[in-house]
């Protein structure tokens, strides 16, 4: 199989593309495209034409978020649009990697992926 992995340079992309065996890689970091420009993720997707898309790219410094929301939502939410949208035209599954800050930490039980997301935070906004 064929994967485009968008974040490659980050600390869970350097992950996976370490421990990902048998299938092609595609390893993109944030220098080869930017996720916050949908005509260069759509010229990507298109090129590699992937049977699968990891995408662990986002912008992951949670001070930083609430410095600057604006940029939080720019990569976490409309990034992420635009690798989806990307992966629906060429037909390609898509492996969307998020986080826990999208809850408030109020259940005394773990969390289920269709619990209710109240985030606290800008980072676990952008995410939402």
């Amino acid at each position: 199989m064929q994967i485009l992995i968008f974040g490659a340079t980050g600390m869970l992309g350097q992950a996976i593309v370490r421990r990902w065996e048998g299938d092609e890689l595609i390893a993109l970091g944030s220098a080869q495209c930017d996720i916050r420009n949908s005509v260069e993720v759509e010229r990507r997707v298109a090129d590699a034409n992937p049977d699968w898309i990891v995408l662990a790219a986002a912008y992951t410094d949670v001070d930083g978020c609430e410095l600057n929301p604006q940029r939080a939502a720019a990569v976490n939410t409309a990034g992420a649009i635009n690798v989806a949208k990307a992966a629906a035209e060429q037909s390609s599954r898509l492996l969307f990697v998020s986080t826990d800050y999208v809850f408030d930490g109020k259940n005394t039980v773990p969390y289920e992926t269709r619990d209710v997301r109240n985030p606290i935070n800008a980072y676990g906004k952008s995410k939402a």
